[in-house]
């Protein structure tokens, strides 16, 4: 029940579908994220309005005609980018309240499998041809910018020992600034990269040397984020995050922790890229209660092969 078009919705966004948090945000919060837009539109309440729409759009791109007007494609050997959207690789989310307006957001899957960008139509800059237009680069950012997800904390789930002994271990040092990495940096030879993070409650960064336990860069506490993170100089005084992931099997972030991590790698005023460039996905098996890493989708138990859930659970107990 979590795919559309053989694609599989966010784990976020399966979230917000089974706590009932998938509401519109109202429409003038909306039409500050989507400007362009004319006429409101409706978020698509359940996965079977989803697949019922989704459907209708893949139809569409069938037609020579709507090919040209509504610029959308199918089943092409080559990869194409917006203004063009590739109805295989979209889920619609949200459509137009009123009849007769062809309003749409879409998840649009060429970015990320994990973790969409999410993009409008747009018939009004150019009546005479739709384009396809990003509104976020992840739906973690379409999120987090609506206000419908409040960052997730992530409580340390890993060994107790090593939990113990990280409240004896300085806590990472926080980073405010470009001169405040700048002065971290300086004191880490090169071949500690990539360094150990964390983004705390409070949405502060955190940093510490690589192979740096994460539950000690955190002081033993809950955090937003964690992972590794490499940076690119770019400056006398500026540098750019080059390379990062939610690797850390102490916390094991889910993917949508992206979100939070944006958010602190911003307040810094660090250039950074779109998502995750090093994405883990973390699940326990509720069999056996094994922690488990999904690689290639494939959502099976490397200990006991029972399937694992769609959504993040890797705070669950570690039973025996």
């Amino acid at each position: 029940m979590s795919f559309v078009n053989g694609l599989r919705l966010p784990a976020l966004l399966l979230d917000l579908l089974a706590d009932g948090s998938w509401r519109h945000p109202g429409d003038e919060v909306l039409r500050a994220m989507v400007p362009w837009f004319p006429e409101p539109l409706d978020f698509l309440a359940d996965i079977h309005a989803m697949r019922r729409e989704s459907g209708t759009l893949s139809r569409l791109s069938r037609d020579d005609p709507g090919d040209g007007l509504f610029r959308l494609v199918r089943g092409r050997g080559t990869p194409v980018e917006p203004p063009w959207l590739d109805t295989d690789l979209a889920v619609l989310i949200a459509v137009n309240r009123h009849l007769g307006e062809d309003i749409a957001l879409a998840l649009d899957y060429r970015t990320d499998r994990a973790d969409p960008r999410v993009v409008g139509s747009d018939l009004w800059t150019d009546p005479h041809q739709c384009s396809w237009r990003v509104v976020a680069p992840a739906f973690t950012d379409f999120a987090a910018t609506l206000g419908l997800a409040p960052f997730r904390r992530h409580r340390y789930v890993g060994p107790a020992e090593i939990g113990d002994r990280a409240r004896a271990q300085p806590r990472g040092r926080a980073i405010t600034s470009q001169v405040g990495l700048t002065g971290f940096l300086v004191r880490e030879p090169d071949h500690e990269e990539p360094f150990t993070y964390v983004v705390d409650v409070t949405g502060a960064l955190l940093l510490a040397p690589r192979r740096s336990e994460h539950v000690a860069c955190a002081g033993g506490e809950p955090v937003l984020g964690a992972g590794e993170i490499t940076f690119a100089r770019t400056g006398v005084r500026s540098w750019s995050v080059s390379e990062i992931s939610n690797q850390s099997t102490g916390y094991c972030p889910d993917t949508t922790s992206w979100a939070a991590v944006a958010a602190a790698l911003d307040r810094v005023g660090l250039a950074r890229p779109a998502a995750f460039t090093c994405p883990v996905v973390f699940r326990r098996c509720p069999a056996c209660h094994q922690l488990n890493l999904v690689k290639d989708e494939d959502y099976r138990c490397a200990v006991c092969d029972g399937p694992l859930p769609a959504t993040w659970n890797a705070d669950l107990p570690a039973e025996s």
